[in-house]
């Protein structure tokens, strides 16, 4: 009976080392390798007289506006804690009433640091890129727009997440002589998808 035990505990003591190597593989690795992000998205849009110079008084222009975006990262080197994201996300929002309607379209280059793990990690990022601004009537102009912002994503499976992202559009002023537009800004919120 004896002899009978003791192989019994040499074989469970020989299972453990692989049992805790099985487990160690199944914990999830670092954020990435990317990411496609599409997002419903609501963002401000410019409201200042400047923008809407031929309006009459009491006229009521937009100051929100809807629509999504859609961004790509990639996330390749490791610093410290967290993993270095590039990538970029292109927003479109519209916001409109009777009197008039105003669109933006921002393309968002990025650098992101990322916390976390591939089931899940959250994020900060900012960059530079443009953003067109289409007033009507009114003027149109395409400046230069410095972002920053965060968020966070949670996988469901293997592929498919879900996320949320909130960024700060400074744009710069600008435009053709005469009809400049001013420097603004835009915050704009989003919730979608992602798929890795």
């Amino acid at each position: 009976m004896t002899s009978r035990l003791t192989i019994a505990a040499v074989c469970l003591a020989g299972c453990l080392p692989g049992g805790r190597a099985s487990a160690q593989a199944l914990e999830p690795g670092p954020p990435g390798p990317f990411v496609v992000d599409v997002r419903g998205v609501t963002s401000g849009v410019p409201t200042g007289e400047s923008f809407f110079p031929t309006l009459p008084a009491g006229a009521v222009v937009p100051s929100r506006g809807f629509g999504g975006s859609v961004g790509v990262h990639v996330y390749a080197l490791r610093i410290g804690p967290a993993r270095l994201g590039i990538g970029a996300d292109a927003v479109f929002a519209r916001g409109s009433t009777v009197d008039a309607s105003s669109t933006l379209t921002t393309v968002a280059p990025q650098l992101s640091l990322n916390f976390g793990t591939s089931d899940g990690w959250s994020y900060l990022s900012t960059g530079v890129g443009a953003t067109r601004i289409d007033v009507e009537p009114g003027s149109s102009a395409t400046v230069r727009t410095v972002n920053i912002g965060g968020g966070a994503r949670w996988f469901l499976g293997p592929h498919l997440g879900v996320g949320f992202d909130v960024r700060f559009h400074r744009m710069a002023a600008g435009g053709e002589p005469g009809s400049e537009t001013p420097a603004s800004m835009a915050v704009a919120l989003g919730v979608g998808v992602s798929v890795k």
